[in-house]
């Protein structure tokens, strides 16, 4: 009796640690990953950055009905495209930028990869959590989400436990407004009062310096630009554009769309479009410094 109330103990209590450590690796929906090594690549320093900032929105596999919506095949980026995409950034040995990467780089002077880019999404779709999140924890990589404040929890978006979850493993969270309107149609009261708010939400629930909005859809002007930065940001981001260069003025900068119909060559040259700058600013010097009258001799 004495041998088999110990097995029998000694089994429950396996079990035991056996529950704990699935509902550990469970915790916030998110099981454990095996990871890739992420270690960033080495690459040079420029002061003459030019890099890409991605710009997603939903990842996810669209259903029968989703996929009849011009709209949302455009939104959507299936998982097995984004995954392809973040696997060539890193087999290519990019440096994955934060966008707090790139604003300190542009307030502050500073220089960053040649080779890099930044990946962020707009809206916080639920699906960026559930599908995109494992994917980015998988390769290492860091993303950035743009957070419509009003919507956060409700059954299509994140909710604040999941954006904490994800916050934990190198995903920053700023400002998409409140209520996802057009900023450049509001009245200056209602303008201000979306970007402020949301702002202040976001910092109140993740405890964590919003300086940044994403427009949306694009849309701005220079009473909107104002706004923000009277708001208390330190950086805009539009729509369109190439890479994020140091010229650039830090309440329209240029974001990359990533689309559902994007195949991989178009990627490619969205993700290369920084060293080309790059390179292509390289041979200008070259070919100035080569001009009659213009070098030391002359």
């Amino acid at each position: 009796m004495r041998k088999v109330f110990i097995i029998t103990a000694f089994s429950m209590l396996f079990g035991l640690a056996m529950m704990m450590s699935l509902s550990a690796r469970g915790r916030m929906g998110q099981p454990e990953l095996p990871q890739t090594n992420t270690t960033r690549p080495s690459n040079p320093l420029t002061s003459n950055f030019a890099v890409p900032v991605l710009m997603y929105h939903r990842i996810c596999d669209l259903t029968p009905r989703e996929a009849r919506s011009p709209l949302l095949r455009d939104l959507t980026v299936s998982p097995v495209d984004f995954e392809s995409q973040v696997r060539y950034l890193v087999e290519n040995e990019f440096t994955i930028l934060s966008v707090k990467e790139v604003e300190s780089a542009l307030r502050e002077g500073r220089p960053l990869p040649e080779k890099a880019v930044a990946l962020t999404m707009d809206d916080g779709y639920r699906d960026n959590f559930t599908r995109a999140f494992p994917i980015l924890r998988k390769y290492g990589v860091p993303a950035t989400i743009f957070l419509v404040t009003s919507v956060v929890g409700d059954e299509r978006h994140l909710s604040w436990e999941n954006a904490r979850a994800m916050q934990a493993k190198a995903c920053g969270f700023e400002s998409h407004t409140m209520h996802h309107y057009d900023l450049a149609m509001l009245p200056d009261e209602q303008l201000d009062a979306e970007l402020r708010e949301s702002k202040q939400v976001i910092e109140s629930q993740l405890k964590s310096p919003v300086s940044q909005l994403a427009y949306l859809s694009g849309s701005y002007n220079v009473r909107v630009t104002e706004q923000v930065r009277l708001a208390g940001y330190h950086i805009g981001w539009k729509k369109g554009g190439g890479p994020v260069t140091p010229g650039d003025y830090p309440y329209m900068l240029p974001r990359i769309r990533v689309h559902g119909r994007t195949e991989m060559k178009d990627f490619e040259q969205k993700v290369w479009s920084g060293m080309d700058a790059i390179q292509e600013q390289k041979g200008s010097v070259g070919n100035e410094a080569c001009l009659p009258g213009m070098g030391s001799g002359g």
